[in-house]
C-alpha cells in the first residue's frame, strides 16, 4: 500500500512579540485516499466509517454534507484540476476510540504520474469552525521541497489577530520523512513556526499497532495541550488576547451561526 503512519514531533516556535517553544510527540497518517476500503479490510484496528479503536470518517472531514472525502474535496479544485488528478494523500489524525481534533490536515492532489498538482489545507479551530487554504505555489527546491503561500483569513490562535500571511513547507508525497512546516509572518517578521516532522513507515497491522502502542491517547491529548499552551502564554508570557471575529471568509466552511 502507498498509505503510511509516521511517527515523530509537533513542534510550535513563537517568536514574537514573546519566545515561546514546546515540542510533543505524535503520530499521523498518510492515506491514499483510494485505499481507505482495503485498510478496513486489512488492519483489524483501523476502520473506514465505523467504528473501530482508530477510524477515517467521511463526515470529518471538509464540508458538513453527503459524500466521501475524495468527491468532496474534488469541489474546491479548479476543474483543469479536477480532471487531472489521480490519487490523493490526506496527511492527518484518525479517530481514536471514537475522538479526534484536528487544528490541520493537509491533502496532496497528485496527477497520474504522481506530479503534486495542487496542495489543500484544511484548519479548525477549538470554536468547532473549519477553514480550507487554497496556497499559491511558489517554487521546489533542490530537496523536492513544496513552498506555496496564502494570506491569514481564519482565526486559529487567540495570541494571533487576523493579519499576516502563511508560507507553507512540504516535504514530497509519499517520502519516508514527512516534514511540514507552516510559518505565520507579518512585514517579513516571522511572528510564529510550526513543524510536523517524522518517519514513515508502510501502514500495516503491525507498524499500525506500534504507532498506538509507543503514543498510547495521542488525540486526545491535543485539546489538553491547547488549553496548558495557551495559559502559560496568556498568564505566565502576558500575552495579549484577541477575540475571535466572526468569519468572514467564504472558505470558511464550517462556523456557529
Amino acid at each position: 500500500m502507498k498509505s503510511k503512519v509516521y511517527v515523530g514531533f509537533l513542534e510550535h516556535i513563537r517568536h514574537l512579540p514573546v519566545y515561546h517553544h514546546f515540542r510533543y510527540p505524535v503520530y499521523v497518517y498518510g492515506i491514499d485516499l483510494d485505499e481507505l476500503e482495503r485498510i478496513d479490510r486489512k488492519l483489524p484496528l483501523f476502520g473506514y466509517n465505523r467504528v473501530r479503536p482508530t477510524s477515517i470518517h467521511d463526515g470529518d472531514y471538509l464540508e458538513d454534507k453527503p459524500g466521501s472525502i475524495r468527491e468532496k474535496l474534488l469541489t474546491f479544485l479548479s476543474p483543469q484540476e479536477k480532471a487531472r488528478t489521480g490519487s490523493v494523500i490526506l496527511v492527518t489524525s484518525a479517530r481514536y476510540f471514537n475522538y479526534v481534533f484536528n487544528p490541520v490536515s493537509f491533502y496532496y492532489c497528485l496527477d497520474t504520474s504522481g506530479n503534486v498538482l495542487r496542495m489543500v489545507t484544511e484548519v479548525s479551530n477549538t470554536f468547532g469552525e473549519r477553514h480550507v487554504y487554497l496556497p499559491d505555489a511558489v517554487w521546489h527546491d533542490g530537496s523536492k521541497t513544496l513552498h506555496y503561500t496564502a494570506r491569514k483569513a481564519f482565526h486559529v490562535s487567540p495570541f494571533n489577530d487576523m493579519s499576516g500571511d502563511y508560507g507553507f513547507f512540504f516535504s514530497p508525497p509519499g517520502a519516508d520523512a514527512l516534514d511540514v512546516k507552516v510559518i505565520l509572518s507579518k512585514d517579513g517578521r516571522t511572528i510564529f513556526e510550526a513543524r510536523l516532522h517524522g518517519r514513515g513507515r508502510e501502514l500495516t497491522a503491525r507498524s499500525h499497532l506500534a504507532a498506538l502502542v509507543r503514543h498510547p491517547a495521542v488525540p486526545h491529548l491535543t485539546m489538553p495541550r491547547i488549553i496548558r499552551q495557551a495559559l502559560k502564554l496568556h498568564y505566565r508570557k502576558k500575552m495579549a488576547w484577541h477575540d475571535k471575529p466572526a468569519p468572514a471568509d467564504p472558505m470558511t466552511i464550517r462556523y456557529r451561526r
